[in-house]
């Protein structure tokens, strides 16, 4: 008897301690499973200069979280739109992309893009010191779906050299058309042959969009066009007379320009004077240019509406990850962290959060100061960037096909104007 009862007191401790084990196992499990390996995917556009500093900057955030591996796909701007949208389509979108006041509108309407409400609300985005202009960049129908980076304003970046050599003075913020026309004249008197006064830009949307909101108007308008043939018949008359003048490129030279970097432009390279760009690509064009570089204003109808719209570049999460939290983990990392802030130091212009600019503001040079003063004085006229229908990347892409058509006089500008808006319909209906 006292054999048996000593048998069962020891199985019993046995058990106890196995079980013991068992949970402690499972406990130091569950604490693994917490920090699992996780790979997140992540898509932005630019040259070569933005390629290395957002791999130096998501070496950092693997250093940080050594239980994420950041798998990095990149293009250059004007494929990413078509590129991430045929993903989202088949299922395959990355993580984390990057997005901006061009693109949102679109990638949200077509339900690839994570709101980020819930998130916010449980702590793991951090925007509490975002600027609100910023945070409401990042909103489609009040809900958030992206974090900013930076804001910027459109503006035209210029050669000064060329612009001294033609015995020019510097243009001011809020020049006029006729001025920027007589600019790009004297320009190009100066240039002879080898270079031109700017880009042929009659294909480029951002700027369309502005030549609109001069009027009154905007590209777009609810799920349809807002501007009317008279407006595109206009806008791409005004260009067919650069190009006739000379003082844009012919055709085949400007159409070999849209998949190139900053890097490999005709302004870095000194073959244009001029450029209409997002103010935070001055950096990156003065990297490769050899001449100083300054930037003005778009140029401005006297009569007409003066507000630029403000462009919000940002991050957002794709509606099909499996790793939000990770996803937000990143995103917090570029936007709040001050070791990420210095690498990379206002890459989209100055920066949501005031701490980080804080951060940066010794780190700066000479062409974040040009550009940094140039979004102080526009941003105190500036506007929300306008809201665009579903499909709209897609409207962009068909105004650059249809003024390359114009410039190789494949069609006349009535046709053109009359096809654009046939096929822009029809997009914007599917």
């Amino acid at each position: 008897m006292k054999l048996k009862k000593f048998l069962l007191l020891f199985m019993s401790t046995i058990l106890f301690f196995g079980l013991a084990a068992c949970s402690s196992e499972e406990t130091k499990s569950g604490a693994s499973d917490s920090e699992e390996k996780v790979e997140l995917r992540v898509a932005w556009w630019g040259g070569q200069a933005r390629h290395d500093k957002m791999n130096e900057l998501f070496d950092l955030f693997e250093e940080k979280n050594p239980n994420i591996t950041v798998s990095r796909e990149f293009t250059v701007e004007n494929q990413y739109a078509e590129k991430f949208t045929t993903q989202a389509a088949g299922g395959n979108a990355p993580d984390v992309m990057q997005t901006s006041s061009f693109f949102q509108f679109d990638f949200v309407k077509r339900n690839m893009m994570l709101d980020l409400g819930p998130l916010v609300e449980s702590g793991d985005l951090n925007v509490k010191d975002l600027d609100p202009m910023d945070i409401e960049g990042g909103k489609v129908n009040d809900k958030l779906y992206a974090i900013s980076l930076g804001h910027n304003i459109t503006g035209v970046i210029y050669n000064k050299a060329m612009f001294e050599k033609a015995g020019l003075e510097f243009p001011k913020n809020n020049w006029t058309w006729d001025e920027y026309v007589e600019t790009a004249k004297a320009l190009q008197k100066s240039l002879g042959k080898d270079a031109w006064a700017t880009e042929d830009e009659g294909g480029v949307y951002r700027v369309l969009e502005l030549f609109a909101q001069q009027r009154g108007k905007s590209v777009f308008k609810g799920d349809g066009l807002g501007i009317n043939k008279q407006d595109l018949t206009d806008w791409f008359t005004f260009w067919d007379q650069m190009r006739k003048d000379g003082l844009t490129p012919p055709a085949d030279i400007q159409s070999e320009q849209g998949d190139k970097t900053q890097e490999q432009s005709m302004l870095a390279l000194g073959k244009a004077a001029m450029i209409s760009k997002s103010s935070n690509q001055l950096k990156i064009y003065q990297g490769s240019a050899k001449d100083e570089l300054a930037i003005v204003s778009y140029p401005m109808d006297p009569n007409g509406e003066k507000k630029a719209p403000l462009i919000v570049a940002s991050l957002g999460i794709s509606a099909k990850t499996k790793h939000p939290k990770e996803a937000a983990k990143l995103i917090n990392f570029v936007v709040n962290d001050p070791d990420a802030a210095k690498i990379f130091k206002g890459e989209h212009g100055p920066q949501a959060s005031k701490q980080m600019q804080e951060v940066i503001k010794p780190l700066l040079g000479e062409p974040e100061n040009k550009e940094y003063a140039f979004v102080d004085e526009m941003i105190q006229s500036s506007k929300p960037y306008p809201s665009m229908p579903s499909n709209s990347t897609s409207v962009q892409k068909l105004l650059l096909s249809t003024n390359q058509a114009i410039a190789f006089k494949q069609k006349s500008i009535s046709q053109a104007v009359d096809e654009f808006f046939s096929q822009a319909e029809q997009i914007l209906n599917r």
